[in-house]
């Protein structure tokens, strides 16, 4: 069940510096850039909203950061108490493959032996079949009837021969056997090939976007940029940002 979050109590210091920070976007509407004057006028509003910034800040932060701490604290014995739930349930985890590696390997075993009884169940039935095919192909010859001696072998070589299969091995009480497939990329380039060609879905690749942009950024500067690959688009976010304090 997840915890409700905590509520900060809103202090009239909170409420100021939203409050502040309320009327800027209006505020930003009604200006208009047509000259350097009013470039500098817009430069300078772009700074009151770093002031306002600052502000907000000043009150937020330290909640913030007292609740980054109690969260550290809490991931802290989380992590302890998890830590030794797996040390107190080492000795569980082994018994239990122990037992399991047992009945794995005599089902295996089972199994195998099923599979060969059948067999030679199955290699009995169609022996007896053709030997009392052969007795009946016998008698009819020895009637004189050789067409249907050859009708008698005939049918006895394509007549399937049914074996029912060995019961199955009783069910264990309160566990199953479960299957997980699991995988491993043996060979990158293969699958990049497999992808390129539609034989594999591009979802089977994901783009290491850290590797990608740290490349963009050093063959960039400024407006300007070296970086050219297949597949990739690049393109300059130019902003502004406040310097100094």
């Amino acid at each position: 069940m997840n915890e409700p979050a905590q509520v900060i109590d809103i202090t009239p210091e909170k409420e100021e510096a939203k409050t502040v920070a309320l009327v800027l976007p209006s505020d930003a509407r009604a200006i208009k850039v047509q000259d350097y004057a009013t470039r500098e006028a817009a430069n300078a509003f772009f700074l009151k909203c770093r002031d306002a910034r600052k502000k907000i800040a000043a009150v937020f932060d330290p909640h913030i950061e007292r609740a980054k701490e109690a969260k550290k604290k809490a991931d802290e014995v989380r992590a302890a108490l998890v830590k030794e739930k797996e040390q107190a349930e080492a000795p569980i985890v082994e018994a239990e493959g122990i037992v399991n590696r047992e009945i794995l390997r005599f089902d295996d075993e089972d199994r195998k032996r099923r599979e060969k009884e059948q067999r030679e169940a199955e290699e009995k039935a169609h022996r007896e079949a053709e030997e009392a095919a052969l007795r009946a192909a016998a008698a009819a010859e020895q009637a004189g009837d050789k067409e249907e001696a050859a009708a008698i072998i005939e049918e006895a070589v394509h007549a399937p021969v049914f074996v029912p299969a060995p019961p199955p091995p009783p069910k264990l009480k309160g566990s199953s056997e479960v299957t997980y497939w699991k995988f491993e990329v043996e060979n990158l380039k293969a699958l990049i090939l497999a992808v390129a060609s539609g034989k594999a879905p591009a979802s089977y690749l994901q783009a290491n976007e850290v590797a990608i942009g740290a490349t963009v950024r050093a063959q960039s500067k400024g407006e300007t940029s070296s970086f050219s690959c297949p597949g990739i688009k690049i393109w300059p976010d130019t902003k502004r940002k406040a310097t100094g304090r």
